[in-house]
């Protein structure tokens, strides 16, 4: 699965599949009742733009299955 990641040194996105789920403390609601998964997502291979080894917390990335449910909506 290829998620979407931001590099916060050069303020640009990028796509990669080279990423690994740690810290998974599962999934929980948010003060809005949305779910969230409570984990840190953290790249295998560094930043194409900053060769820098990112990691982010899993709510702060967008949700690739939200995405395509969207896509699917507009056809």
């Amino acid at each position: 699965m290829e998620f979407v990641f931001f590099c916060a040194e050069s303020g640009r996105t990028f796509r990669s599949r080279d990423f690994r789920i740690a810290d998974n403390k599962g999934v929980k609601k948010d003060p809005y009742g949305n779910k969230v998964l409570d984990a840190k997502v953290i790249l295998r291979s560094p930043c194409p733009y900053c060769s820098k080894f990112h990691d982010y917390k899993a709510s702060e990335l967008t949700c690739p299955f939200e995405s395509e449910a969207k896509r699917l909506e507009r056809q």
